[in-house]
């Protein structure tokens, strides 16, 4: 009976009335609720996006540090050279005096056994804190880099199982990514002369250059730097994406300044035959940056967790900041370090690096990848 009461009510203009009514407080509410989600989810997610980039900013900021101490560190490692390098040049002077043809070889072998090598002790102390040739590039600064950014990260709410963090992967190795280092090497004093330009471009890693033609090059997309090129990502070559330099000797400099720096270099004859480079190349001397151009980065993943309705969410962020400087030698100390955020390039992770080019063989995964926000649009 309540049944068929409440049916003639529903056809009635009343009873229609109110049905819309409640149909309409029941989806207000459904919308309501739903928007209510994804506020929060929406605020969540940019407390999360705050406090990776806080974390980033902070491990780029003690990174920066440690270059300025590696700056420092370096000009003592220096004095010292310049120690070894008068009683080397005091024990060869006489042969250095003798008419040409000189003697190379004779040359090096006297030097080898004058080299007093006081550096030696700053050398290996310096080693230990910056993590500099030892394994996997470990050492006490890198530590606390990555130290000091966990702390950072679980002040601003980040969960603490969470971080992922990366050191300068657009240049490193899979087992140097996730090791703190700080992308620096030793420097060698044959590094000092002038190289014979090979080509246009050029990019350095672990003390070997490696030259590349106008047409191996693209522009590496850097809003701070629009003239800044990178190897061409569809080019086949394990430095594919890496940044590259203008090599002031080239063909195309030459035209437009009208010299050329390597047919005007006294030592140029030598540096083609390699023994003066082979002789400089056993003087270990200070610290430099691994690459060139140089590629200071820390990139960090974290995740903040929260309840949303019954379910516990977790929101990532990717974080990553670059820092630039004019140079870490003993005689840059006086120079500013930049430190900015920048969007994080998957592409160039090395574990990813070699998947990603094969899916571009792929038209429409290409297409894709393309137009991927998250992939940076490789």
């Amino acid at each position: 009976m309540a049944l068929k009461h409440l049916r003639d009510f529903s056809h009635k203009p009343l009873g229609q009335v109110l049905l819309a009514t409640l149909l309409f407080c029941f989806v207000f509410l459904a919308l309501f609720m739903g928007l209510y989600k994804a506020g929060t989810a929406y605020i969540v997610k940019e407390r999360t996006r705050r406090a990776v980039n806080l974390t980033a900013l902070t491990g780029g900021a003690v990174y920066a540090n440690g270059l300025q101490l590696v700056r420092e560190a370096n000009g003592v490692i220096m004095g010292f050279a310049a120690w070894d390098a008068w009683v080397v040049g005091k024990t060869i002077s006489d042969a250095l005096l003798e008419p040409p043809p000189l003697d190379i070889t004779a040359i090096a072998l006297v030097a080898e056994e004058a080299d007093p090598d006081t550096r030696k002790p700053a050398q290996d102390i310096a080693a230990k804190i910056f993590g500099v040739g030892t394994p996997e590039g470990a050492g006490l600064y890198p530590a606390l880099i990555e130290g000091q950014a966990m702390a950072t990260s679980s002040e601003n709410g980040l969960s603490a199982l969470q971080p992922f963090y990366a050191y300068n992967y657009e240049t490193a190795d899979n087992a140097d990514v996730v090791v703190p280092n700080m992308a620096l090497r030793f420097r060698y004093a044959d590094e000092f002369l002038p190289n014979v330009n090979q080509a246009p471009y050029s990019l350095a890693h672990n003390g070997v250059r490696h030259y590349f033609e106008t047409d191996q090059v693209e522009p590496a997309k850097n809003p701070r730097h629009p003239e800044q090129m990178r190897v061409k990502k569809t080019f086949d070559s394990e430095y594919a994406g890496w940044w590259v330099r203008r090599e002031k000797g080239s063909e195309e400099d030459e035209d437009k300044e009208g010299n050329d720096l390597s047919s005007h270099n006294p030592f140029s004859a030598i540096s083609k035959i390699g023994l003066l480079k082979n002789y400089l190349h056993q003087f270990k001397l200070d610290i430099t940056d691994r690459d060139d151009p140089p590629c200071h980065t820390f990139s960090l993943l974290g995740a903040m967790e929260m309840k949303l309705g019954n379910d516990n969410k977790a929101f990532y962020e990717v974080g990553e900041v670059r820092l630039e400087s004019m140079g870490i030698a003993a005689w840059d100390v006086e120079k500013p370090f930049q430190i900015y955020l920048v969007k994080t390039n998957l592409d160039s992770f090395p574990v990813l690096r070699n998947s990603l080019r094969k899916l571009r063989g792929i038209p429409f995964l290409n297409n894709i990848l393309k137009s991927s926000d998250l992939l940076n649009g490789i």
